[in-house]
């Protein structure tokens, strides 16, 4: 299967919640089971469709999955819409194409993410180090967060800094 020969299917719209209806054209369209399959579809889309259809499905995931999570947990049991939906879906999730300013939001919070881990890494493992008195190893740990640092932990850094003859 390629994308130039995948199955094409109607949906039933007495099948599909009402609210969620607008979305079959989209579902019709992108709702590919196979990987493969769905992978050579995306590769000849154009990016504008792609994130096209990505916008458009964002405002009704939550409606959809909560159709999807009302339905018994035996696939087997569902209507034939709800399968083209779950596939829809999964096309949804490998269609985010972040614009240069979602990249950027996204990397500046997982930068904040990792710095918040490192701080508490090294606050944890700093304080173990006061209480057996290695203070020029709390002395490297925390002088790179300084500034982030709370007035207790400010205070055991200058106390092993007092006691190491460090600055």
């Amino acid at each position: 299967m390629n994308a130039a020969n995948r199955p094409h299917f109607r949906v039933d719209e007495a099948d599909v919640p009402a609210e969620i209806r607008t979305l079959i054209p989209a579902v019709e369209r992108w709702a590919i089971p196979c990987d493969v399959t769905r992978g050579d579809y995306f590769d000849h889309q154009p990016d504008g469709d792609i994130s096209q259809f990505w916008y458009e499905v964002l405002p009704y995931e939550s409606a959809v999955n909560s159709w999807l999570s009302s339905l018994p947990r035996d696939v087997s049991a569902w209507p034939e819409a709800a399968i083209h939906f779950m596939y829809m879906l999964k096309a949804h999730d490998e269609a985010w194409r972040p614009t240069d300013e979602e990249r950027r939001h996204r990397e500046k919070r997982l930068a904040e993410f990792q710095r918040k881990n490192a701080i508490k890494l090294a606050i944890s493992t700093a304080l173990k180090a006061f209480g057996v008195a290695e203070y020029g190893v709390v002395i490297e740990l925390l002088a790179p967060f300084e500034g982030d640092l709370d007035k207790v932990t400010k205070a055991k850094l200058a106390f092993a800094r007092k006691r190491s003859g460090a600055k």
